[in-house]
């Protein structure tokens, strides 16, 4: 029961978190129930519940979805996820960890370096990139944000469509990622009580009403930079987790 009481709490957390600026479930979500249920169960539930909360916040965001640049990232993010499972189950996981988290960190620095020297870039060969990028980085690592956000700032992306249009692409990732993760390693949902699930419903949904008034007290500079700081905290997690992997720690 004190394990069920820690995820609704958690719940509640990241779905403000979520509303407020669009990601950010699943990296808060990832390391304590890797703690609270085993790694490896900890991803599988974290997948589930990323399907969920994104799932139900659609309806509140359905306006602002930008449905032409996600006709493009979806179908990339997808098709590469299957690949990328298999190299991450033949790989050790602290060097890919250590891969993933430098790569992120670097593209960030990257994108935001030709941010302040006024450089715009959009364009079908850049969404295809991004959905790659967004796909291989949920299923290596959890971090699918930092993709999209280098996107958002290299093509001026509106911040209210950019966090609406976010849900879509979590949830089809999110389901994707728990076949993917099914298939690879055989791994199942932890067992919970038969309430739980309906019970994670309402929870998802009072923190999506919390969000919902939290964002409507925040300036639309503050969501960008919490959204490039939250992608940020993804990639140095990745890198530390494969170093303290590496380490043995």
């Amino acid at each position: 029961m004190e394990i069920i009481a820690g995820i609704m709490v958690l719940l509640v957390v990241a779905s403000i978190l979520q509303r407020v600026t669009g990601m950010g479930f699943a990296l808060l979500l990832a390391p304590f129930l890797a703690v609270m249920v085993g790694p490896h169960s900890g991803v599988i539930l974290t997948n589930a519940l990323s399907f969920l909360a994104p799932l139900l916040m659609i309806a509140a965001v359905w306006k602002d979805i930008d449905w032409r640049r996600l006709a493009v990232i979806v179908p990339a993010a997808l098709l590469v996820m299957p690949p990328f499972g298999w190299v991450m189950a033949n790989t050790p996981q602290g060097p890919l960890y250590i891969v993933v988290g430098s790569i992120v960190i670097l593209a960030l620095a990257v994108t935001l370096w030709l941010n302040r020297i006024d450089v715009h870039a959009d364009g079908k060969g850049l969404l295809v990139a991004t959905g790659v990028g967004t796909g291989g980085g949920v299923v290596l690592a959890g971090v699918g944000a930092p993709a999209m956000t280098s996107y958002a700032v290299l093509a001026r992306w509106n911040i209210t469509s950019f966090a609406a249009s976010l849900q879509p692409l979590w949830a089809l990732t999110a389901l994707t990622a728990f076949g993917v993760n099914y298939f690879y390693s055989g791994e199942s949902l932890p067992s919970f009580p038969w309430w739980f699930w309906p019970l994670c419903v309402p929870v998802i949904l009072v923190g999506m009403w919390a969000g919902g008034g939290v964002r409507k007290l925040v300036s639309e500079s503050l969501v960008r930079k919490l959204v490039i700081g939250l992608a940020l905290f993804g990639g140095l997690l990745s890198l530390i987790t494969g170093i303290r992997d590496v380490a043995g720690l």
